[in-house]
């Protein structure tokens, strides 16, 4: 509740489809999704020492890098918009 997400955010469990050139992106977006950067305000954004931290364990190659992280922010601003209206 703190991050303005409600049980049925969190637990459902349809499939969804995640084109071949967004699966990494996505992956690391879920694997980071714990590490939300909070103001008093609720969140804020991802920490991006983190996101940093598993592309160099899921060995994201330097080139690629920039276009993964856009990929990511893309989904962090709509995280961002769905927890932020969340009760208003």
């Amino acid at each position: 509740k703190a991050l303005g997400l409600e049980r049925e955010d969190v637990e459902d469990r349809s499939d969804i489809e995640v084109w071949p050139e967004n699966w990494v992106a996505c992956q690391i977006f879920v694997n980071v999704g714990t590490q939300w950067r909070m103001s008093a305000g609720g969140p804020t954004g991802l920490d991006y020492n983190t996101v940093k931290w598993f592309m160099d364990l899921m060995k994201v190659k330097k080139r690629d890098r920039f276009e993964t992280l856009q990929k990511i922010r893309t989904m962090e601003a709509a995280a961002l918009t769905v927890m932020n209206s969340k009760g208003k």
